[in-house]
Order: C-alpha cells, then structure tokens, then sequence
C-alpha cells in the first residue's frame, strides 16, 4: 500500500473515530424505538443502521466493533421476519448494546483499536511489474523472437507476423536465440518444439527459463498428448498451440497477451449509500490509477451510465428502499452489460447471502473487512477477465474487428456523443473491389487472408477513441469520434495506398487488392440511418468512379 493511500486510511479512521459517538446516539435511539414498539419498520431500520456501521467499521479495521455489531445483527435479521421472536432477544441485544456504550465512556475506546491482521499491508500481492510496465502496449513495442529449424515454417511465420506490424528474429536453435539476447531483448518468443536440433525436454527447460527471467512464451507443437500440454503448464507458458498455426488465432493470442485491446485506464462504478464508506474506497481504488465514479442513491445509476461505461460494477448490498441485489437484476436485464462483472462489497459474509448474489447474475463478493490490496488484487482481476470476455464476444471471429452488432452501437454512441459534445463524428464505409474475383480466382482461403489484412490495417491506423467493424461480407466500418472529414479523408487515401502495397501469394500467384471507400459526416446528419445512408452513397460513387478511391458525401463538399 503506498504511503498516500495510508495517509487517507488514517485520516478516515480518525474522522470515524471523532463521530463514533454521534453514529452510536444514533444505534441508540433507533434500538429503543424497535424495543418499545416491535414493529417491523423499527426492528428493520436498527438492523440497517447496525449493517452499516458494521461495513465501515470493518473496513477501517476496527474489527472488534465490526465483529460485536455483526453478532446484533446476526440475531436481529430473523426478526424483520418473524417479528414475534424479536423478545427473545431483546436481553442479548440490550447486553451488547450497554457493553457498546461502556466502551464509549473510555478513551481510547477499546472498541476502536485497529486489530492486526497477518499481511494486511501487501505482503500477500504477488510480484508485479511496475505501473508503467503494465499500461497497455502497442504492437510496435512487442518484439518477438522465433525458434524453429525448418526453414519454411520459420520463414512464413516471421512474415505474417511482420505484417501485422511486430517486430521479429529469426532463430533455428536456443544456441542462435541465446546469442541475440546477447545483442537485444524480446518481448516474447514463440517456440517449436518439434525441432531436430533441441530436444523437447531441453526446449520445455528453456521455456521455463524465459519465464523465470520474465519473458513470455508461447509453445507451438504438432502433438496435442496430454504429456506435452503438461510439460508446457509446468513450464509456466503462456500458450500451447497446435500446428498448423491460424495466424489469425496466433494474432489474436498476442494481443490478448499483452492486453493490445484492454483498455485503461479502468473505470468503476462504486453503488454504496455511505458517503464515507464511497470516499474510501474511492481513494484506495484510484491510488491504482483507476477511473472510479461513487454514487450514493441507487436512482441515479441509469442516468450515470449515460455517459460513463464502466469495466466493473462494485456495489453494497444493503441500501435504503433498494437491495444490491436488486440493482444488479436490473443491469443484467441490458444486454450490454452481459459480460460487464458485478462485484458486492459487503459486511454481510452469510453463504445464503452468497448464493444469491451468484443467482442474479454477479459474478464476486468480496467482505469489507477484506485488506485494501488484496481488494485491488480481485478488483483487477474481474476486471481483466471482463474485457477479455467482452473483447472476445464482441469481435468477428474471422478479422478481429468488432462485429456488425457492435460497430452499429459504437456509431450509435459515437453519433449521441458527437451530438452532446457538438463535436462531429465521421463514419466510413469501406468495400473491397472485385472481391469476388479473388474467391473465385485464388479461393476462399485467399479471400479470407485479404480480409483479416484489410482488418488488421484498419486496427493499427486508427486511434483507440475510433472504432473498426466489419459491417459484412467484405464491407467494414470505420467511425472517427471528433475529427474534421478533411482529416479522415486524407487518412483514408494513405490507408488505401498502404494497403495497394501489400502482395499475396498463392500457389506462386502474386496479387493485390484495392478497396473503395464512402465518407460522411454527422455534422450534417443527425440519424445513425441517416449516416451510414450518407457514407453508403459516397461509396457507391467511389465505386462508379473507376473504384480504388475515396469518395466524401455530397453535403461535405458543399
């Protein structure tokens, strides 16, 4: 825990401390209305206020209070129920409550010491890289080396590689690739282990090597035995894969494992009716350097998430005419946060608690007595995992750009974006010319290498604000957020002619393919339909000028 982050956790402890009193007057009177009454609202808002107290008290580590406070509650809770026992336990809570006020009279009150706990200050995280080493990377930064000693899969491997923008060596043994680590560093290193001159075992070895030294590794092997996907485990790679190799399916791996589409810096929505207890964590999570927005009433969520998309929802479970419970029912009904994880950050640790959090649809529940770091540590990690599962099931499974569902909603957010900011957002259509020429002429596995290049090109060309799809078949969209037309047109040309320059081969056939391209701008458009309508049109204009061209909307021009 930085020395920042401690600062504030002493600075909440004493201001709970100064207010403890006043939050116990509180306890106190709500317990004498509940015993004199029984009635189910009183038992029900002194169970609230002792859930609350709980859940700061623990969070602070004042775990003696939070411990004598969970013990009312755990009697209190049936009550709410069956109001009829509440009598019987009236001696227990009154015995507790007088202990509670006895200690109030003491300074320090022993009820708020802290209470040591083993490892609470981070000798529980694992080694990490440092902060800067973590952020996302680009492709350009990632330099791969490769060990294979056939000359033609090595060969073949390297350049589909380099053609998706990595940097890459080319080594036949571990002896050339030792001798390069002399000269430079790599990112990762792709091994094959069906080498001749390296045995499997020494190749496995030096895999675990790497690893140790902190370089990532990938295995690539014709045997899918059980004995080498072991061995591969146990040597802490990163990946095993079965050759032949997809390039697609290896690209998509190395993106996936330096985090190329995650992106940061993360955002969290924080849900907790106590503004002290939103504050804390607030802090703690943003000393991370996460983004996080704390709201305090359950009604103003769907507004806040207008315009703030969260990659993880944190919310307390017990709240004011609302249940976490019920918040989260509500956002697993929108589809678009399906794969967005919800996590409960409660004083309430009873299994049957957990059990329902898990049926209605969250994904974790971490006790607020939990240390700071290791809340940090499950944080990031749902995290991650989210993106990971949103990246996949947002992404066309053949190029890697968004699918047709996804790059319409990120027009559709672009354009309502572009329309509250009065800032213009631009919309590309882009298809490819005589495609079926090529599918005809060179087949379908031709076809498909062109596409994921096109894909591929679109990705590495555009900033992470812009967002790329294929909109189908051979047609994709490219939507610009805040940008001059003028600017993305002249982008568009330097993309065509880059992607004029890229030759495929087949059977020793050489080719090229172009692409025509239709631009238009919301600036003149205020309907999505109206939009993709636009940028349609000026493609169809591209193409009847002679293709391999981009053309802009009419209404630009003018």
């Amino acid at each position: 825990m930085s020395s920042k982050l401690e600062q504030k956790l002493a600075e909440f402890r004493i201001t709970f401390i100064a207010e403890f009193n006043d939050k116990l007057a509180v306890l106190i009177k709500l317990w004498s209305e509940a015993r004199t009454s029984h009635s189910r609202d009183s038992i029900k808002q002194f169970r609230f206020e002792v859930h609350s107290l709980k859940g700061s008290s623990g969070t602070l580590n004042f775990i003696t209070l939070s411990d004598r406070l969970g013990m009312i509650e755990e009697e209190v809770a049936p009550c709410e129920v069956q109001t009829n026992n509440f009598k019987n336990v009236i001696p227990f809570i009154d015995r507790h409550m007088n202990s509670m006020i006895e200690a109030s009279r003491n300074n320090p009150n022993p009820l708020l010491v802290l209470r040591d706990i083993p490892n609470s200050l981070g000798e529980l995280r694992e080694p990490q890289k440092n902060k800067e080493e973590i952020t996302t990377q680009s492709y350009r930064d990632i330099k791969i080396a490769l060990i294979d000693d056939n000359d033609a899969t090595l060969t073949i491997h390297a350049k589909l590689l380099a053609g998706f923008g990595f940097t890459i060596c080319q080594c036949k043994s571990i002896k050339q690739l030792q001798e390069e680590f002399k000269q430079q560093t790599f990112n990762l290193v792709l091994i094959d282990t069906d080498n001749s001159i390296d045995q499997s075992e020494e190749m496995f070895a030096y895999a675990a090597e790497l690893r140790y030294s902190g370089i990532d590794v990938f295995i690539l092997s014709s045997s899918s035995s059980f004995e080498n996907r072991l061995a591969a485990v146990r040597s802490k790679a990163n990946e095993y894969l079965l050759k032949p190799v997809n390039i697609t399916t290896l690209v998509s791996k190395i993106r996936k494992n330096f985090k190329l589409d995650l992106v940061r810096p993360y955002r969290i929505l924080l849900l907790d009716d106590q503004a002290s207890v939103s504050i804390f964590y607030k802090a703690l999570l943003e000393d991370e350097h996460v983004e996080v927005l704390a709201i305090n009433h359950a009604e103003s969520i769907m507004t806040e998430l207008d315009s703030f998309h969260p990659d993880v929802f944190l919310l307390d479970m017990h709240m004011p005419n609302i249940s976490g419970l019920e918040v989260a029912r509500l956002l697993r009904q929108q589809s678009k946060y399906d794969y967005v994880p919800i996590i409960f950050l409660t004083a309430d640790e009873d299994i049957n608690t957990k059990l329902e959090v898990l049926e209605c649809g969250a994904d974790d529940v971490i006790p607020k007595n939990t240390p700071p770091n290791l809340i940090v540590k499950q944080v990031d990690s749902r995290i991650q995992r989210g993106q990971e599962i949103r990246y996949l099931a947002s992404r066309d499974s053949l190029t890697g750009v968004l699918n047709h569902g996804q790059i319409m909603d990120a027009a559709a957010h672009a354009l309502r974006l572009a329309s509250r900011q009065q800032k213009p957002t631009v919309v590309v259509m882009i298809d490819l010319d005589h495609f079926k020429g090529v599918n005809d002429k060179y087949g379908h596995v031709a076809g498909d290498k062109v596409l994921i290049s096109l894909g591929q090109l679109l990705m590495q060309s555009v900033r992470d604000t812009d967002y790329v799809g294929r909109y189908g078949g051979e047609e994709f969209m490219v939507v610009f957020s805040d940008t001059d037309p003028n600017i993305i047109e002249s982008k568009m040309n330097d993309i065509l002619t880059a992607f004029l320059q890229i030759t495929y081969t087949i059977a020793e056939q050489p080719f090229n393919c172009s692409f025509s391209a239709g631009l238009a701008s919301s600036t003149h458009h205020q309907k999505l339909s109206e939009l993709v309508s636009s940028a349609d049109a000026a493609l169809y204009a591209a193409k009847e000028a002679g293709r391999s061209r981009v053309c802009v909307d009419a209404l630009i021009k003018d």
